[in-house]
């Protein structure tokens, strides 16, 4: 959808707004789609970070582990954030700006002086995101908590519009940061492709006579690795020849099986690899990830995008993406390696349902998870509140 104007865009990041990398490719893609359909974005990131203050901030990480046993995150430390804000506001002086897009920046935002109007974007708040994720926020100290919590609410409550990815991200805006339900919009994030594959390559799994299952994800426990290989295992106990890839990560040494393809990495701007990766998204059956904790499913509306349903777990935003008997199936978190082996089986092995699945998860990524509606979404939001 393309406003009436360009819009002059301040593009706020502590990290490299174009490297693929940063918060799992979406500031990249965000920042090309407001490119091309918004305005003129003015890529202000990333923030280097002095080296006087890094040492500092290490040294208190080292001595929250030692002296207080408890873990102190330089992340949401208040000096590095001041500093931050700071950087990115003289980027800004001078310059004329319709709005501020904060992507995941709520920690640098909190101390920023400004009156350009601000748009904050997350997937979840520092509440929800700091209890879900028990790996990354393990033996959280008070201070650090203390601290994440009052960045987050001090950058949502300076914000003129809050959008969030999903309702559990949103609830936790309203309830836990009191935040006013007419600043909060939700709006589900695209598929973070270059190119939307043509319709017709959803068929062109049809041609692979093996039930392929594919698991996508840089870290094996946390998107459930080890229940993704008990439903191939349980799905050869049910006589299917099946085979599960796992791409990203490499499994531990108990994983190994003649059923297991790992691939371990692909860089997708070589085109070798992305080629390789295409074909794999082409021929695979179902996604499949058990995930223990997320914020988005993102590789769920890649995986839509070929037509590939996803089968995973109802934890986090997860269900905003995953529809159940639409684009895939979300099972409780509870649900042990054979429950995804049977929900797999019972659509696999009824043709027309599987090929329905197929169409209808398509379909999905066409009309809801794709940038293209996102932006629709979000020039809505943004003539809603005349900017």
């Amino acid at each position: 959808m393309q406003p009436a104007r360009r819009r002059k865009i301040a593009y706020y990041t502590i990290n490299d707004p174009l490297d693929k990398r940063s918060w799992s490719g979406i500031t990249y893609y965000l920042g090309k789609t407001l490119q091309q359909h918004v305005g003129d974005v003015d890529f202000l990131g990333p923030v280097p970070i002095p080296w006087l203050l890094d040492k500092t901030c290490r040294a208190l990480q080292k001595t929250s582990r030692v002296l207080f046993k408890s873990e102190w995150i330089p992340k949401y430390s208040l000096l590095k954030n001041m500093y931050a804000a700071w950087y990115l506001g003289r980027k800004m002086k001078g310059k004329q700006y319709d709005f501020i897009m904060a992507p995941s920046a709520a920690p640098e935002l909190a101390y920023l002086r400004t009156r350009v109007p601000i748009i904050y974007f997350g997937d979840a708040t520092y509440k929800i995101y700091s209890e879900t994720y028990a790996k990354e926020f393990a033996n959280l100290g008070v201070i650090s908590r203390w601290e994440g919590n009052h960045l987050e609410g001090k950058s949502l409550n300076k914000s003129l519009l809050a959008i969030l990815t999903s309702q559990w991200a949103a609830s936790s805006a309203l309830r836990d940061y009191h935040l006013p339900a007419d600043k909060v919009e939700i709006m589900l994030l695209g598929a973070n492709i270059e190119q939307v594959p043509e319709r017709a390559v959803i068929f062109k799994k049809q041609e692979n006579k093996t039930l392929t299952l594919l698991f996508l994800a840089v870290d094996w426990d946390r998107k459930g690795g080890s229940l993704a290989y008990d439903a191939l295992l349980s799905l050869h106990k049910q006589g299917l020849d099946a085979k599960l890839i796992v791409c990203g990560c490499t499994p531990p040494p108990q994983y190994e099986h003649p059923s297991v393809q790992v691939i371990s990495f692909i860089n997708k701007n070589l085109p070798n690899d992305y080629e390789l990766f295409v074909q794999i998204l082409s021929s695979s059956h179902f996604l499949i990830l058990p995930t223990r904790a997320d914020c988005s499913l993102l590789v769920a509306m890649e995986a839509n995008s070929y037509g590939m349903p996803a089968i995973t777990t109802k934890v986090g935003g997860v269900p905003d993406v995953v529809i159940d008997g639409i684009n895939g199936y979300c099972l409780p978190l509870a649900a042990e390696g054979k429950a995804y082996a049977d929900v797999i089986a019972s659509i696999y092995t009824d043709p027309a349902r599987y090929e329905q699945l197929v169409e209808s998860s398509r379909t999905r990524f066409e009309e809801e998870l794709s940038w293209t509606k996102w932006t629709e979404l979000f020039e809505a939001a943004l003539q809603k509140r005349k900017l």
